[in-house]
């Protein structure tokens, strides 16, 4: 036995901060999460680096932004001499059992080189790829209880799944919940919980892939949403007519623009009973700690790597060009075992959790990294705020998204072959960049949906050229060709003032 601190990281794949009872959605069913926010410190103003699965994975464990780590997209790999770096590994050094569970999404790494001694439920590696949900072991197991998976499908589907879902977004899964994967997953990481070292406090991470698309759901799940309390967002109404080309072309916008106001509640219905299922499999992983008596020796994070848009401007998913709100706010609690309870409304990003939880357990950590702890707003509201703003950064290499474990480092980023869009939250405002289309600016205060753009009225072109200097500054240490490129827009959007 241990008189130092566990800590447990339990992550969501693709889940936005308003999806959740204390977040205020009506139709949530989350009840184990609320409770844990109502005895936890929640940061209503938490935010990814990256709308991307393998970028923001990569900023939480290595604490950089992603023009420093190298993974700029998903399968993107990261730099090499950061392969065997990571938070993990100052925990390892300062004695600390490590465990990974779940869906990784580090490319180019492994969890065992990262620091973690054990992991399970980890997904395969197919074509560079690293599959999440393609977990062979689960595969297996699932096989052995008949459940015949397309074997070419990295989404564990079963013929009547392909078939359900090629007419619409949304399903009811033909695996029932008991062998469903999150549910199975679960088990493996309190399996291999009972496996823990006695004599040390342990670092252990459930990452599940759940409510990432697609919207196939076990039942009850499936049905558990009261569907009239569903609420499309107010953006929804106005979609993509006020958005970018780049925006209004691209798949997020086009392949759902035939949905129903019905279906688009529908779909939503069914990203929340997936939000429901993570929500039943925390519960079951708090009852654990309980009954082992660990669960107030353990600091508890809940999180997710990014959100979707779901319904936001009619459009769905997350990516390189979805630079709003939806995509980019994500959940954070983190419950102290001291009792301490506040909300906190200071920026924080998902690079800032590694320097905070190195903190709070007492355990060194010397690598460099862009994080900031906020370890000190933790119990409080009155904590003096690390961030001003928060930004994010995506790139794409030859107008792609991802390659096959192709390196592609950020100082090699050229114009016009590339592109670049970043983007800073204020208290007040939103401003996107785009490379390669319009810049948007959004007042917050007036427009919190961000439904019109003013970065090119005489009103917004000043707070626009402001916050384009502020982002060509921020990324000038890397992307000089990039910052010029920033700061060129600036200087116009001053002419146009």
């Amino acid at each position: 036995m241990t008189d130092r601190l566990n800590v447990l990281v339990v992550m969501a794949d693709e889940q936005s901060w308003n999806t959740m009872g204390w977040t205020g959605n009506p139709a949530a069913r989350t009840p184990y999460l609320d409770d844990l926010a109502g005895e936890s410190t929640v940061f209503d103003a938490c935010y990814t680096p990256f709308p991307l699965c393998c970028p923001a994975r990569t900023s939480l464990w290595t604490g950089l932004m992603p023009r420093h780590h190298g993974v700029l997209g998903n399968w993107r790999p990261i730099e090499p001499q950061l392969r065997t770096a990571g938070v993990a590994q100052a925990f390892a050094a300062a004695g600390y059992h490590t465990h990974y569970n779940g869906k990784w999404h580090v490319p180019g790494t492994t969890p065992e080189q990262m620091g973690w001694a054990d992991s399970s439920a980890i997904p395969a590696v197919l074509r560079g790829q690293d599959r999440g949900r393609y977990i062979e072991e689960y595969r297996s197991w699932a096989g052995e209880r008949g459940y015949a998976f397309d074997p070419d499908h990295i989404e564990n589907l079963t013929a009547p799944d392909l078939e359900a879902l090629a007419e619409r977004p949304y399903a009811t899964s033909s695996v029932p919940l008991e062998s469903f994967l999150e549910n199975w997953q679960c088990d493996t990481f309190l399996a291999a919980l009972d496996q823990r070292p006695s004599d040390k406090p342990w670092l252990a991470v459930c990452s599940f892939n759940a409510p990432h698309f697609p919207m196939l759901v076990p039942s009850p799940y499936d049905n558990l949403i009261d569907r009239d309390q569903v609420r499309l967002p107010e953006s929804w109404s106005t979609g993509t007519a006020t958005k970018p080309r780049e925006v209004r072309e691209s798949h997020f916008a086009r392949d759902f623009e035939d949905l129903t106001e019905q279906d688009w509640i529908e779909v939503t219905s069914h990203y929340l009973g997936l939000c429901a299922l993570v929500d039943s499999q925390f519960g079951r992983i708090r009852q654990y700690l309980e009954d082992a008596g660990e669960w107030n020796r353990t600091v508890v994070v809940f999180t997710s790597d990014h959100g979707d848009l779901m319904g936001a401007h009619r459009l769905m998913e997350k990516g390189h060009w979805l630079h709003y709100e939806e995509d980019l706010r994500v959940p954070l609690i983190v419950r102290h075992p001291d009792g301490r309870q506040s909300r906190n409304a200071n920026f924080v990003s998902l690079c800032d959790i590694g320097p905070t939880l190195t903190e709070v357990a007492g355990v060194p950590w010397h690598e460099v990294h862009d994080g900031r702890s906020f370890a000190a707003m933790l119990g409080t509201d009155s904590a003096a705020p690390t961030r001003d703003y928060v930004t994010a950064e995506t790139m794409l290499h030859d107008g792609r998204p991802g390659g096959n474990g192709d390196p592609f480092h950020a100082s090699d980023w050229q114009y016009p072959r590339d592109s670049l869009n970043l983007s800073v939250r204020t208290a007040d405002h939103r401003y996107i960049f785009r490379s390669h289309d319009e810049a948007e600016l959004y007042d917050l205060a007036a427009d919190p949906w961000e439904q019109h753009n003013i970065a090119a009225t005489a009103e917004g072109a000043p707070t626009a050229a402001s916050l384009a200097k502020l982002l060509a500054d921020e990324v000038a240490d890397v992307l000089p060709d990039a910052a010029a490129l920033v700061r060129a827009g600036s200087s116009k959007a001053k002419a146009t003032s």
